[in-house]
């Protein structure tokens, strides 16, 4: 009779087992197959917050490169379109803005006070297309405005584009868990701590 009941125990006890292993293999599964798709969806919301970084530094660089252009050909003398001028530099700015506020979905605020130099560029800019009239009323020249000026207004530039790439990097080596590898350190980035 021992052998009996210790049959019908093994019996019971391996039914058991195995509605257990029957209800926790496909809970495991679940499990697993939920991770995965929190892991894709992490992984895609990076990439996502990635193209958001490239484009402010798009934007960025696009406006920096149009008020250098602008600088380099009001210094040498050369005229540059009041109208033309005016409605490039709002397209850009607008762009840089829209492009800045589109990373605060991946928790990351651009303060306006980021855009300050490139602001200020621009308005200097605005006014030197449109004609200064001294007290005088003679209109002064863009080519007469002493060198460090300009070397003042591009260094502003400089600064603020560098700072800016400097906390996108910082930024994007969070996002990835590791750091970006810098290949040209010739333009407007400076690596955190440098």
């Amino acid at each position: 009779m021992s052998n009996t009941i210790a049959g019908l125990l093994g019996g019971v006890v391996g039914a058991l087992i195995s509605a257990l292993s029957m209800f926790l293999g496909p809970l495991a599964h679940q499990r697993q197959a939920a991770r995965h798709d929190r892991d894709r969806a992490g992984r895609e919301e990076i990439r996502i917050q990635l193209q958001r970084v490239a484009r402010v530094r798009t934007a960025m660089r696009d406006w920096h490169d149009f008020l250098n252009n602008v600088l380099a050909d009001l210094e040498a003398g050369r005229s540059v379109d009041a109208e033309r001028f005016s409605s490039e530099s709002k397209a850009m700015k607008k762009e840089a803005r829209a492009a800045s506020d589109e990373l605060l979905g991946g928790g990351l605020w651009i303060g306006s006070q980021q855009f300050g130099a490139f602001d200020q560029v621009t308005g200097v800019l605005r006014t030197l297309t449109s004609g200064i009239t001294d007290r005088d009323g003679r209109t002064l020249r863009a080519d007469e405005l002493p060198r460090d000026r300009w070397h003042g207004w591009r260094e502003s530039l400089f600064s603020s584009r560098a700072e800016l790439n400097e906390r996108l990097l910082a930024y994007v080596d969070r996002l990835q868990g590791t750091p970006v590898d810098v290949i040209d350190t010739g333009g407007p980035v400076r690596r955190p701590g440098a």
